[in-house]
């Protein structure tokens, strides 16, 4: 952990809180702090439903989104020792999104399809990646990655027709009560494991011959990781979509602010990722009102550049050059 560690989770703390409260604000119509307010007294009132019917279970969402890719991000870079290895660009989130296109036209009476379905296609896209030389070889996993993410978008857009893509699907619009309920509940257990399971991402620094001579179970603690990562990816899919570049943004940023130890980085990047997904959706439904732009396709604009930019400079990770 960097010395100036504190100061930066202070300052992510005060982006979150000034970020909510002009999320709570902001949209079509301008609710001022004074009307704001006055709405908490007024449950009938059409500010109390806008404020708090709309827009809460939106920002709670997206919160807890941001937490959770920033999460599976970082446990996917640990795994591979890859500072662009994330869900998003290696198939992970495009299978789930189609398993879940998949079970909405096929198994439509099935309770809890989306997540169910999403996770098995999560678990799939996982498996096909980890087959072979993919764990040994950074650039290999990126190719292969890159390759089912193709795959599985083609695949999306093939079943439904060509009518939906990834990221314009990808959208906290219409977020409802019971799905932010839903995201809690799936986002907030994945976290709490992750937080626990932090000091198990730092043996991952060293060699496997090394960590073996001391009796540590490597396997099994790369697949745990593997598996929360995929885990968390997935149950934002399954409810919201398929979101880019979290993953890769967050992580990489909180290693130049608080380190390397995952016992810093981790819960950082929960709290930086979550103030960036709700950036994201706020700006992207404040630019161009009465419309808005989705956060899936705002991270897009964020996050490719950041990506351009981290291989070009070829920035090394465990020993491993990007470049």
């Amino acid at each position: 952990m960097t010395k100036h560690a504190g100061w930066w989770f202070g300052g992510v703390l005060v982006l979150l809180v000034l970020t909510m409260g002009l999320a709570l604000m902001v949209g079509t119509t301008w609710i001022g702090p004074q009307r704001l307010i006055a709405a908490l007294g007024q449950s009938s009132s059409r500010d109390f439903v806008t404020v708090f019917n709309l827009r809460l279970p939106r920002i709670i969402s997206s919160l807890v989104c941001g937490g959770s890719l920033a999460v599976a991000g970082a446990l996917f870079q640990a795994v591979f020792r890859n500072p662009i290895a994330d869900p998003s660009i290696l198939g992970i989130s495009s299978a789930a999104d189609f398993f879940k296109l998949g079970g909405a036209l096929l198994l439509p009476w099935l309770p809890g399809r989306n997540w169910l379905l999403s996770l098995v296609g999560g678990l799939v896209a996982l498996w096909i990646l980890t087959r072979g030389k993919a764990l040994r070889d950074p650039y290999r996993l990126i190719i292969i990655g890159v390759a089912l993410d193709a795959t599985f978008v083609g695949l999306s857009r093939l079943v439904s027709s060509g009518q939906t893509t990834q990221v314009m699907a990808s959208t906290f619009n219409a977020v409802t009560w019971s799905d932010t309920l839903g995201l809690l509940i799936l986002g907030l257990c994945g976290l709490l494991t992750a937080l626990l399971l932090a000091p198990w991402a730092n043996y991952l620094k060293l060699a496997d011959t090394a960590l073996q001579t001391i009796g540590v179970p490597v396997s099994m603690i790369r697949w745990s990781l593997l598996l929360l990562g995929t885990y968390l990816a997935v149950s934002v899919t399954a409810i919201v979509g398929a979101i880019p570049f979290v993953g890769i943004v967050i992580p990489n940023l909180a290693r130049r602010c608080v380190g390397h130890d995952y016992q810093a980085l981790l819960p950082f990047s929960m709290l930086a990722g979550a103030w960036l997904m709700l950036a994201a959706d706020t700006l992207g439904r404040t630019v161009i009102v009465p419309s808005e732009i989705s956060a899936a396709t705002m991270m897009a604009v964020i996050g490719g550049p950041f990506v351009i930019i981290l291989l070009q400079r070829g920035r090394g990770f465990h020993g491993i050059t990007t470049g």
